[in-house]
């Protein structure tokens, strides 16, 4: 028995990681299968928020930091509850999101002098840009939950994320080799990221089997590879992202996991990938 706790070596803090992990499933399953779009909009909301907070602590440097997060997720709120209301207005969205910001950044370039005004037209850039990439993208999940058998979908979705995210990493710790992108991130492997692709594929699967027989081979092939690709390019973007910022971790809100970035950098990327999977490949047209 010891000879198997100790080949086991369960950290504390990887202890905490699986069972926040496993808190986080009942969670979201609980809220994607019994609260419907309300259920999957507080997940995008949150999650936006959760990210947005975080990007800005990392990103922005002047003194008017906190009146921009405020801005930000205040933008985020609104977003998404408009789009809540009056779905399928993704480019009107974009362009309330843009002139809004822009104009508050216009009017408040009287704050700035010398350097500072190079670096808060910068934080306008990045505002946008933050707002494309963590507000936008998690609107897929929305969508994706209002498509025919949408539950399903979703559920799905959240399945091969996460299960190639843990697969990738117990199998990278046990056998991993060759560095994935030893510039980004130094623990990915290769072999960890074809374990991740793999559990993935074998968990849509036994979905389809035991559950949702209606998918097509079609998506079934396709989900897990893309969505479980773009996945880890998220997974390692958000890396290049701390890495930029010389952060470990985005932040400490999830216990065992860092932050909102952290946690969620895959399924943003990922998002909108399923969704095209579904939409061209899962006969829901």
């Amino acid at each position: 028995m010891s000879s198997l706790t100790n080949s086991l070596s369960i950290s504390p803090e990887l202890s905490k990681r699986i069972l926040t992990g496993l808190a986080g499933i009942v969670v979201f399953t609980l809220l994607i299968v019994y609260a419907g779009r309300v259920g999957v909009a507080a997940i995008s909301v949150i999650m936006s928020l959760g990210m947005l907070f975080e990007f800005v602590d990392m990103v922005f440097t002047l003194h008017d930091k906190r009146e921009k997060r405020l801005i930000l997720l205040g933008s985020a709120w609104l977003i998404a509850f408009i789009n809540f209301w009056i779905p399928r207005m993704e480019f009107e969205l974009l362009l309330f999101a843009f002139f809004p910001l822009f104009a508050y950044f216009l009017f408040t370039v009287e704050r700035h002098h010398g350097d500072a005004l190079a670096t808060h037209f910068w934080e306008l850039m990045a505002s946008l840009f933050g707002v494309l990439y963590l507000v936008f993208l998690p609107l897929f999940l929305i969508s994706l939950r209002d498509v025919p058998k949408g539950m399903h979908w979703t559920l799905i979705f959240f399945i091969v994320v996460w299960a190639s995210d843990s697969a990738a990493y117990f199998v990278g710790r046990k056998y991993g080799k060759r560095k994935l992108f030893a510039a980004i991130s130094p623990n990915k492997t290769v072999e960890g990221a074809a374990g991740g692709l793999a559990a993935g594929f074998i968990l849509v699967l036994l979905y389809k089997a035991a559950i949702f027989r209606q998918i097509p081979w079609s998506a079934t092939i396709a989900i897990p590879i893309f969505v479980g690709i773009f996945a880890q390019l998220g997974d390692l973007s958000e890396s290049f992202l701390k890495r930029a910022f010389h952060r470990k971790d985005s932040g400490s809100m999830i216990p065992g996991h860092g932050g909102f970035l952290d946690r969620f950098d895959g399924v943003v990327f990922a998002l909108p990938v399923m969704y095209g999977c579904v939409k061209y490949l899962g006969g829901v047209i």
